[in-house]
């Protein structure tokens, strides 16, 4: 039995980039972990990505596939930018008509989860001018945060700082119903099932290549 697709993260990311311009995994993998663990403290449930201790904090490997899955299947926007003081190339992402197509086909259902939503762009008006290094300064500078309330630098390598499936009992949870858990399928592509996997499989292996 394959395994569901979390579309509600792939909804997230499509939201996250339809607002802001030109920015890669880092900044988007600090973004949605600031957003996890406002909405934890909520007890609420957004977007499902397990945060792990990495080198530069929390991060989910499941981030960077999911948008080069949406990139090739042309719902973002793919570059890549060569920076000098790294010496690599970092991937960047842009909305294009398909973004904008994607997210207003399913208003409602963003309507339906305002409270996610909602919040969600409180987080980008006060974080989204931010670039990754930045966001990364930004949670390393915290005195308390993740599942434990101590620094980043206390969790060891590998540690999960927090994963919002532990949430108990959550007030609210944005989880697709069956039929808009069909919809969205059909509206992303009927292919897209399979064409995700395939992606989502290539970049887990390293066999991703440059689009």
């Amino acid at each position: 039995m394959s395994e569901r697709i979390q579309y509600e993260n792939l909804i997230l990311n499509l939201y996250l980039f339809s607002r802001i311009k030109n920015r890669g995994n880092m900044f988007a993998a600090k973004l949605f972990y600031l957003f996890e663990e406002d909405l934890f403290k909520k007890r609420f449930i957004g977007p499902k990505y397990k945060m792990i201790k990495f080198q530069y904090g929390p991060y989910n490997n499941r981030i960077r596939s999911d948008l080069i899955a949406l990139a090739k299947n042309n719902f973002l926007k793919l570059d890549m930018v060569y920076y000098d003081d790294y010496d690599l190339d970092y991937n960047v992402y842009f909305k294009n008509k398909n973004t904008q197509k994607f997210l207003k086909e399913i208003d409602e259902l963003i309507q339906e989860n305002s409270v996610i939503f909602n919040r969600f762009d409180d987080i980008l008006n006060e974080f989204g001018h931010y670039n990754g290094k930045d966001l990364k300064k930004y949670i390393y500078s915290l005195e308390k945060t993740g599942k434990l309330e101590k620094k980043i630098e206390e969790y060891e390598m590998g540690e999960v700082i927090l994963d919002p499936c532990d949430l108990q009992e959550p007030k609210f949870s944005f989880k697709l119903e069956e039929d808009w858990y069909d919809t969205i399928e059909i509206l992303l592509d009927p292919k897209l099932k399979q064409q995700l996997q395939n992606a989502i499989e290539e970049v887990q292996h390293g066999n991703f290549t440059r689009l």
